[in-house]
């Protein structure tokens, strides 16, 4: 939507006879005037919206497949595992570890 927006904006005022530069703009504080952050040891996730959430989740799960999205509260176990093939050699930061020339 916001991107729509600006697109519509560029378009009116755009001139094909001037320089243009690159530019960037950072928009801070989108949120509707009533939302407010939750406290960290609330009760979650209230009852009134959590069917909507649910919902969503549901048709995202559906489409890209299972555990895509889940509540931070329902993780279990990871299925993923770190991969060490580009890992730094432990001579870069153990002085034990540095090889010894004689």
């Amino acid at each position: 939507m916001i991107v729509k927006a600006a697109m519509w904006g560029l378009r009116r005022i755009y001139r094909p006879e001037f320089l243009y530069k690159k530019a960037g703009i950072m928009l801070m504080d989108l949120a509707e005037g009533q939302a407010r952050q939750g406290t960290l040891f609330g009760r979650g996730v209230s009852a009134m919206s959590s069917a909507p959430l649910m919902a969503a989740f549901d048709i995202i799960n559906k489409r890209f497949g299972r555990d895509t999205v889940r509540l931070a509260s329902a993780a279990g176990p990871h299925r993923w595992a770190a991969r060490f093939e580009h890992v730094t050699p432990h001579y870069t930061t153990d002085w034990a570890a540095l090889p010894r020339v004689r």
